[in-house]
C-alpha cells in the first residue's frame, strides 16, 4: 500500500510503502499526486519503505519502470529510506542510470532523509 507523507515542501512528494504496492496503488494514489506535482516542473522525492513494507506486486514493477521512463527527467532528487536488502541492492544497481541524485537512508535516518531532500541543488551539481 502507498500513502503520502504530508507536510513536505510543495515541490517533494513524499511517500510511504507498507505491506504490498499493488498497480492499484500506482493508479489511485503515485501516479496522479506526481504529475500533480510535476505539471510545477521538476519535484524531488522522499520514500520511506518501512518495516512493513513487504514488496511489488509483479503489475507494479511495471508500473514503476513504465512511470519511471516515462518522466526519467522529471526528478532532480530521490531520497529512499528503507532497511530491506532487495531493495537496497536494486537501487544502488540502477543509480547510475538515472540523471536524478539519488541517496539512500536507513529507517533511523528519515530526519537526515528529510532534510537531504529539501536541500537546493548546485550548480553544474
Amino acid at each position: 500500500m502507498l500513502k503520502l507523507i504530508e507536510g513536505l515542501p510543495p515541490e517533494v512528494l513524499g511517500v510511504e510503502a507498507t505491506g504490498t504496492v499493488t498497480h492499484e496503488d500506482y493508479r489511485k494514489v503515485l501516479i496522479p499526486a506526481a504529475e500533480a506535482k510535476m505539471a510545477g516542473g521538476p519535484i524531488k522525492m522522499l520514500f520511506v519503505a518501512g518495516s512493513e513494507f513487504s514488496g511489488y506486486a509483479l503489475e507494479a514493477l511495471w508500473d514503476d519502470a513504465a512511470f519511471g521512463f516515462k518522466h526519467w527527467h522529471q526528478f532532480t532528487r530521490i531520497a529512499i529510506v528503507t532497511e530491506s536488502g532487495w531493495l537496497r541492492a536494486a537501487v544502488t544497481m540502477f543509480c547510475p542510470f538515472f540523471p536524478s541524485h539519488i541517496q539512500l537512508f536507513k529507517l533511523g535516518e528519515l530526519n537526515a532523509a528529510k532534510d537531504w531532500i529539501v536541500q537546493k541543488e548546485k550548480a553544474g551539481a
